[in-house]
């Protein structure tokens, strides 16, 4: 797909902190613990974030930011049905003003599968989406939500529970081992609520869709969405320049990124120009929220040595798994993890497989989506 615009957002989570020397913390206007699984971050004058804290969980959800204006209100992405209930619930709160738009950065379930949630609430709502981001919701997420609601979701939470209770991988069938039986035990009891919920889960497909931009101005507030290209072809990234905010959905994700089959070879383009904004405040789609580009930057720098390794390994007719054997990312495991086991866990079940397949598979001229 032809993309003019291959960035212009932002990143972030709470690694940079450190280097700032100064902690999220002073950043925030409001923070409160909502929840066991999010809270609630005042950014700037009504504009809020739910920052969830299962994003090194196997049933992450994405971030949540609300933006309130005099004339309603917009928010940046659905979650699952668990946490968008409850984000709806906290709304109320704030204000009583309907949301009149509710923007999906790309399809993912952990994005846009709360978007029912939104819709039963406000009728009159508009969900917007790049044009891709539409037509792969549509295509994929009915057979996703099928598996959740069916047999397949049955036996996830059937193998999680078992999992915890025997401490046996079901995977290998060996002794979990180490942190990795203290996360399947965590897993067991933060999933379970989740899947549960997906039970009430229905589709809801965005009625409102653009290509490369789109200007919407509420209350006064001035959004815009752009489209990249990264972490799938169908980025969103939602800006609002009066306030130099940046809400860059899953081109950035913390403290860990995750890799996949729908990344692009555009996604480190589209984090440079993302950087090029400098923006006051960073909304990523996982993590932390950030106050400068240091996360971004180490995002981007991990991303470059991994495609760069990668392109090396097919000149030299390397196989995948040859390529995953000389793959050496050791320095930015080092900065990334440290030596908090949840996200060595994280690295080694989110980023580092999935992204060296994806990385060579890309280097072969494998396209993303």
């Amino acid at each position: 797909m032809n993309k003019s615009v291959v960035a212009f957002f932002a990143i972030g989570f709470a690694l940079s902190a450190a280097s700032s020397g100064a902690t999220t913390e002073q950043h925030h206007l409001m923070s409160q613990q909502i929840a066991p699984d999010f809270r609630l971050e005042e950014i700037a004058p009504n504009i809020f974030a739910f920052v969830s804290n299962n994003t090194t969980d196997s049933c992450e959800d994405g971030n949540t930011t609300i933006i309130i204006t005099d004339e309603g209100v917009v928010v940046v992405d659905a979650p699952s049905t668990y946490l968008s209930e409850q984000h709806l619930a906290e709304i109320r709160k704030l204000t009583n003003k309907p949301v009149v738009y509710l923007i999906d950065t790309h399809f993912h379930p952990d994005h846009v599968f709360g978007n029912h949630v939104y819709k039963d609430a406000f009728p009159g709502l508009h969900i917007i989406a790049q044009d891709y981001t539409k037509a792969e919701a549509d295509r994929r997420n009915p057979y996703m939500l099928a598996h959740y609601q069916g047999p397949g979701g049955k036996a996830v939470q059937e193998a999680l529970r078992k999992q915890a209770e025997t401490g046996i991988d079901l995977a290998t069938g060996k002794p979990l081992q180490g942190y990795d039986l203290v996360h399947a035990k965590i897993d067991y009891a933060e999933c379970m609520p989740h899947l549960a919920a997906s039970e009430r889960t229905r589709l809801v497909s965005p009625d409102m869709t653009y290509s490369e931009s789109l200007t919407l101005t509420l209350g006064g507030t001035v959004i815009k969405l752009m489209h990249f290209e990264g972490h799938t072809v169908g980025d969103t990234v939602v800006y609002l320049p009066q306030r130099n905010i940046l809400i860059t959905g899953d081109l950035v994700i913390g403290p860990v990124p995750y890799g996949g089959d729908d990344i692009t070879e555009k996604w480190n383009g589209s984090l440079e120009t993302l950087m090029a904004i400098h923006a006051s405040v960073i909304v990523p789609g996982h993590g932390e929220i950030e106050f400068d580009n240091s996360y971004m930057q180490l995002e981007h720098d991990l991303l470059s040595s991994l495609m760069a390794q990668a392109d090396v390994a097919v000149i030299r007719d390397d196989t995948s798994e040859q390529f995953k054997k000389t793959l050496d990312l050791s320095a930015f495991k080092a900065k990334i993890v440290g030596n908090d086991p949840d996200l060595d866990w994280a690295w080694r079940n989110f980023f580092i497989g999935p992204a060296a397949d994806r990385a060579f598979d890309i280097a072969r001229g494998g396209v993303g989506g």
